[in-house]
C-alpha cells in the first residue's frame, strides 16, 4: 500500500517537474522570440531612419552644393545608380519640389498645347508685350528664330528661305547671333532684297538666291526663270536643307504681298471674296489651309505648294491677331512643322481649335458672335 502511494506520488513529482519545465522553456522561447522581434522593429526602424537621412542628404549635396553625383557617391560610400535612386525618391516623396517661375512656365505649356492640337514636332513660344507693335513683334519672333536655329541645327546648315518681312529679318539677326556658316536657298524670287542691309550675312553665308522677283510681268517670264541653269540647280537643292523658314501672311491691308506691291489690290480683294485666310511663299489658302487658284499665280516665282509638304523642319515664323485665322489654317493643313509665335497668338490657336474640337466654335455665327462681344466690350 505504501508503495503504491509513493509511486503515485513521484508520478506526481515527475509530472509537474515536466509541467514546469515545459512551461518555462516555452515562456524563454517567447521571451526570447519577442527579444529578436524588439530588435529586428528596431534595426528596420534604424534602416528607414538611415535611408530617410540618405535621401535628404543626396538631395542637398545635389541641389543646394551642386555636386555631381558621382561626388556624392564618393561622399556617402555609395554607387551611383544607389544615388540616382535616391533623387528619384527625393522627388517622389516630396523631400524636394521643383517649381518652375510662372511666366516660363506658361509659355512651355501653350509649346505643348501647340504640339499636341496641331501635331506639330515642337513649338518655340515666345513672352508677348502689349507695347509691340507689328513690325517689333516681327523683329522679336525673327529674333527668336534665329536663336531656335542656332541651337537646334549643325554647324553648317543649309536653309531654306521664303519670302517675307519676318524671315528676312532672321536672316538679319543670325548673322548677329551665330557663329555658324549657313547656306540660304531662296524658296522664291525676291529675297536677296532682305540682305541689303545685312553685310555680315554675305561674308558669313554661302547664298543660293533665284536671281528674280516674286512678281514677274509675264508668265512666259516666269517659264524662261524656270528653264535657268542656276534656278534648277537651286530647286534640287531645297530637299538637301536642314530646315526651311517661311512666314504666313494674312489678308489685311498692311499683308506683305499688298504693301511690297507682288499682287495687286484687284487680285487681292478677289482672293478675299473667294475665302482667302492667309499665304505661305505667297500661295493663298482658305480657313482649312486649302489653296486657292488665281491667274495672278501664273506671274509668280516661287516655290510650288503642293511640294511644301515633302520639305523637312519646316519652321513658320508668325504672330499677331491680324494672323491669327491664317496662321491656325496652315497648322491646320500641316504647312509647317515648328512653330515660332508670341503667347497670345499661341493662346488664342489652343484655345480655337480646342472650342472647335469640342463643338463650341468655329462656324461664321459663332465668329460673328465673338466679334460682337468684343465690339461691346469696346463701347
Amino acid at each position: 500500500m505504501l508503495t503504491k502511494y509513493r509511486q503515485n506520488r513521484l508520478k506526481f513529482i515527475t509530472d509537474m517537474y515536466i509541467f514546469l519545465l515545459c512551461f518555462f522553456q516555452c515562456r524563454d522561447i517567447m521571451f526570447i522570440r519577442r527579444y529578436f522581434v524588439r530588435i529586428r522593429r528596431k534595426k528596420t526602424l534604424m534602416t528607414a531612419d538611415w535611408e530617410k537621412e540618405l535621401i535628404v542628404r543626396t538631395a542637398w549635396y545635389y541641389y543646394i552644393r551642386k555636386k555631381t553625383q558621382k561626388e556624392i557617391a564618393d561622399m556617402l560610400s555609395v554607387s551611383r545608380m544607389r544615388v540616382i535612386r535616391l533623387l528619384e525618391k527625393a522627388e517622389q516623396e516630396n523631400v524636394v519640389q521643383i517649381t518652375i517661375h510662372t511666366n516660363f512656365r506658361g509659355r512651355l505649356e501653350a509649346e505643348q498645347a501647340l504640339i499636341d492640337s496641331y501635331a506639330l514636332s515642337d513649338a518655340l513660344v515666345i513672352p508677348s508685350d502689349e507695347m509691340y507693335t507689328s513690325a517689333s513683334l516681327n523683329d522679336a519672333i525673327a529674333r527668336a528664330a534665329a536663336m531656335y536655329i542656332n541651337e537646334h541645327f549643325s554647324d553648317n546648315p543649309i536653309i531654306n528661305i521664303g519670302y517675307g518681312d519676318t524671315t528676312g529679318r532672321f536672316m538679319n539677326y543670325f548673322s548677329q547671333i551665330s557663329k555658324k556658316k549657313p547656306t540660304y536657298v531662296s524658296l522664291t524670287g525676291g529675297v536677296s532684297i532682305y540682305l541689303l542691309n545685312t553685310q555680315s550675312s554675305a561674308v558669313n553665308a554661302s547664298l543660293y538666291l533665284i536671281p528674280a522677283p516674286l512678281a514677274a510681268s509675264t508668265p512666259e517670264i516666269v517659264e524662261a526663270i524656270k528653264k535657268e541653269s542656276a534656278v534648277i540647280e537651286i530647286a534640287r537643292m531645297h530637299a538637301t536643307a536642314s530646315c526651311s523658314v517661311i512666314g504666313i501672311g494674312g489678308v489685311d491691308d498692311n499683308a506683305t504681298v499688298i504693301k511690297s506691291g507682288i499682287i495687286q489690290k484687284s487680285d487681292f480683294d478677289f482672293l478675299k471674296i473667294c475665302g482667302a485666310a492667309g499665304d505661305v511663299l505667297a500661295h493663298f489658302f482658305d480657313e482649312n489651309g486649302n489653296f486657292i487658284t488665281s491667274a495672278a499665280d501664273e506671274n509668280l516665282v516661287t516655290y510650288p505648294p503642293e511640294s511644301l509638304k515633302k520639305l523637312h523642319n519646316v519652321i513658320a515664323v508668325a504672330a499677331g491677331s491680324a494672323k491669327y485665322v491664317a496662321i491656325r489654317a496652315a497648322l491646320r493643313a500641316h504647312y509647317p512643322d515648328i512653330l515660332i509665335t508670341d503667347e497670345d497668338t499661341a493662346r488664342w490657336l489652343v484655345k480655337r481649335e480646342t472650342s472647335e474640337k469640342f463643338g463650341f466654335g468655329g462656324s461664321d455665327i459663332n465668329r460673328r458672335h465673338e466679334e460682337a462681344l468684343l465690339w461691346i466690350k469696346s463701347i
